[in-house]
């Protein structure tokens, strides 16, 4: 597939349940590949599961994982229900 130029933004949210972990990984793959970005799936794959597993193992509520590409860099963050950051 073509690599998509137009920019694009995808949010999932998770609850505090390890098997979000599998379930935010394949949706990244799903996502990347959609818009022909494969050569990006092994590092964004790798990020955005630390990132929500992360989120999973230290905190107690939901989560999100936001995949933003703006036709040039795809940006991977997760948000979490702890006020704290990261130590």
């Amino acid at each position: 597939m073509i690599e998509n130029r137009e920019p694009w933004e995808y949010t999932l949210h998770v609850p505090n349940d390890p098997r979000a972990v599998p379930i935010s990984r394949h949706t990244l793959r799903l996502v990347l590949r959609a818009h022909g970005l494969d050569r990006l799936l092994p590092l964004a794959e790798l990020l955005g599961t630390e990132l929500v597993t992360n989120a999973v193992t230290h905190t107690k509520g939901p989560a999100a994982l936001r995949l933003l590409w703006d036709g040039h860099t795809l940006r991977i963050g997760v948000w979490d229900t702890d006020p704290r950051p990261p130590s």
